[in-house]
């Protein structure tokens, strides 16, 4: 069968774009005669009052009193123009009734935009300390400080015109005055182009825009034994480490691991490891028996939680999905053909694809209402190629590898590798792989190679699972390295 994906997931055609598209969530300030005035979530913009989803809070927002809006999923910034509530300048309302001032001095009294997106501030200028438009930045007690950047040169966005600025990540929404004719809300492009959206709906009543697209960031992670994991569950108890426990803001989908977690949604916990005990002796928890035994972890663990802790958009959630398989090669069992055609795959990348496939179906049923994007992939492998003696070939079949991952789920999906490590073995074999490792990630665009020497990487030399195979705080470690790459080259933090 070709690319199951596609008769799993058709109407959303995944395979392609990497995300499942889902309705944002617009607000505004609403002083009309259909209701009461105040503020008011909704999700179409060509129909606001069809789509209503709630008002927030009880207060009016006077439009002489309050212009412009953003809006970041949990709570909303809006210009304050008199002495109230602390004196002009942008305040942050939490939806309830806190709505402090967060400029400090800054008076915003030349701006008429703004918005709020993952940790940047958006916001139009028509004063004469600078050029006048369209500027990002992330101090709002000095929107030209550091950080700050004008976008979209081409155009100055006047007053006159354009009331307000919404960014959803993605879509640069601008609202058109009525005094300026043909009102209502525009998409603007790099190309220089505006684009009616608001079909018949002028937004005469109503004041400011604000737009927050819901999303599932999601991490997919792989590779051989040291992915699947030898950590110890023990180990995170004796070192009081908060992630012994399920982590309630990461989800978790495994193709391994210990029963009932795998092929399960869950929370982000230790149980998608080794799902046995290795045998022989020395043990390093001689003392464990039963599930206890063998409630094992790898680098997924720590991986999620660096990441969903960068991640600046604190409305977002993150996911994991994690396939990984002890003593499996890239040459062979995850071999690509670099396409989004799965017939030439290997067997376990196959099973890989199909762990992907089930676990975005779950994030789709349980959360319908969001956009769930795949945003990198960690990959810790390569101890079998450097064995069998296709070292030399690893730096092909790994860049084949990183084309037919984005073929097949998203073309900007980013990887970070984590290196063979010096502390497993320092046979040439297994310098040629992190070669190719470092090569991959300095010859392809969207690939970061992570270290692995020196005493924070310590391998089980002396114990039953052997030199090869990380200790517990090796893979808590490799996953940090690999939550940080990941979220950095991905730009969400």
């Amino acid at each position: 069968m070709k690319n199951t994906l596609k008769f799993i997931l058709p109407a959303i055609a995944l395979w392609l774009t990497g995300y499942v598209s889902a309705a944002p969530v617009y607000c505004g300030f609403y002083h009309g005669s259909q209701t009461n005035a105040g503020l008011y979530t909704f999700t179409n913009l060509q129909h606001p009052f069809a789509t209503i989803k709630k008002r927030i809070g009880s207060w009016p927002f006077p439009p002489a009193n309050w212009q412009g809006l953003g809006f970041d999923g949990l709570n909303y910034y809006t210009f304050g123009r008199t002495a109230a509530y602390g004196g002009a300048g942008l305040h942050k309302y939490d939806g309830v009734a806190a709505l402090p001032l967060i400029s400090g001095t800054c008076t915003f009294a030349d701006w008429h935009g703004i918005d709020f997106c993952n940790g940047v501030y958006y916001g139009l200028y028509h004063g004469t300390a600078a050029a006048q438009g369209l500027y990002c930045f992330t101090n709002a007690a000095n929107p030209f400080g550091t950080g700050s950047r004008r976008l979209f040169i081409l155009q100055t966005f006047p007053s006159s015109i354009w009331r307000d600025v919404a960014f959803d990540g993605t879509r640069y929404l601008f609202v058109r005055s009525a005094a300026a004719g043909n009102p209502g809300i525009y998409q603007y492009n790099a190309n220089n182009k505006f684009t009616l959206v608001s079909g018949a709906e002028t937004y005469a009543d109503w004041e400011g825009l604000g737009v927050y697209e819901k999303k599932v960031y999601v991490f997919l992670f792989g590779g051989q034994s040291n992915a699947l994991g030898w950590g110890y569950h023990q180990y995170l108890y004796d070192t009081t480490n908060s992630l012994a426990f399920p982590q309630t803001d990461v989800e978790m989908f495994a193709g391994k691991g210990l029963p009932p977690l795998i092929n399960t949604l869950t929370k982000l916990q230790s149980g998608a490891g080794n799902p046995t005990v290795k045998a022989g002796s020395p043990q390093q928890y001689p003392a464990l028996t039963g599930t206890d035994a063998i409630d094992h972890f790898g680098p997924e663990l720590s991986m999620g939680r660096t990441a969903r802790d960068l991640i600046s958009d604190p409305c977002a959630k993150v996911a994991v999905i994690k396939y990984a398989v002890a003593g499996t090669s890239l040459w062979q069992d995850w071999k690509p053909d670099g396409t989004a055609n799965s017939d030439a795959d290997g067997l376990q990348y196959r099973n890989f694809q199909a762990t992907v496939q089930s676990g975005l179906a779950a994030l789709q049923t349980k959360y319908p209402d969001y956009e769930i994007k795949i945003i990198g992939m960690g990959w810790v492998q390569g101890e079998s190629d450097a064995l069998e003696g296709q070292a030399a070939n690893y730096f092909t079949n790994l860049t084949n590898f990183v084309a037919d991952v984005r073929a097949t789920f998203g073309k900007n999906i980013v990887f970070a590798l984590s290196k063979l490590s010096p502390n497993q073995n320092s046979s040439t074999d297994f310098a040629t792989v992190r070669t190719a490792q470092e090569s991959a990630a300095a010859t392809v665009p969207g690939v970061a190679a992570t270290d692995t020497t020196g005493a924070k990487y310590p391998v089980a030399t002396g114990f039953a699972e052997g030199s090869l195979h990380y200790k517990s705080p090796a893979l808590l470690q490799i996953g940090e390295d690999l939550g940080v790459k990941l979220v950095l080259i991905s730009g969400l933090h």
